[in-house]
């Protein structure tokens, strides 16, 4: 049951009387305690911060196991890195030894310069 006057009209004459009485006894003692009807609108005091605790032994273990999982992770990394290097090399020296027949000037220029090394050895 709320405290709205509307409420009152459906209770008998002597409950409506009584429930006054008990309102008007309220507010009068509310008043004499010093306290105003309706509560002030009050900050609430900052919240202290909470206590911090020294890590256990266990926090520096998951710390530890954490920082190997990352920097095992970085070493995956490099060696994939490195694998890749590797065979992009492996790759490009293919591809200069498949070339086995030479095809340009330099050849036949070698080729020219045996056979006049030799005519000059004869002079």
């Amino acid at each position: 049951m709320t405290n709205t006057p509307s409420n009152f009209q459906n209770l008998p004459p002597e409950m409506q009387a009584r429930l006054a009485q008990i309102m008007q006894q309220a507010q009068a003692v509310g008043t004499a305690a010093g306290l105003p009807e309706q509560a002030p609108n009050i900050t609430p005091a900052p919240v202290p911060a909470p206590i911090v605790k020294p890590p256990s032994l266990m926090d520096h273990v998951i710390a530890l196991r954490q920082e190997v999982n990352q920097l095992s992770q970085q070493v995956e990394a490099a060696g994939r890195v490195t694998e890749a290097v590797g065979n992009a090399v492996g790759q490009m020296y293919g591809m200069f030894q498949e070339q086995t027949t030479p095809t340009n000037f330099s050849t036949n220029f070698q080729a020219q310069g045996q056979t006049n090394s030799v005519e000059d050895g004869e002079y």
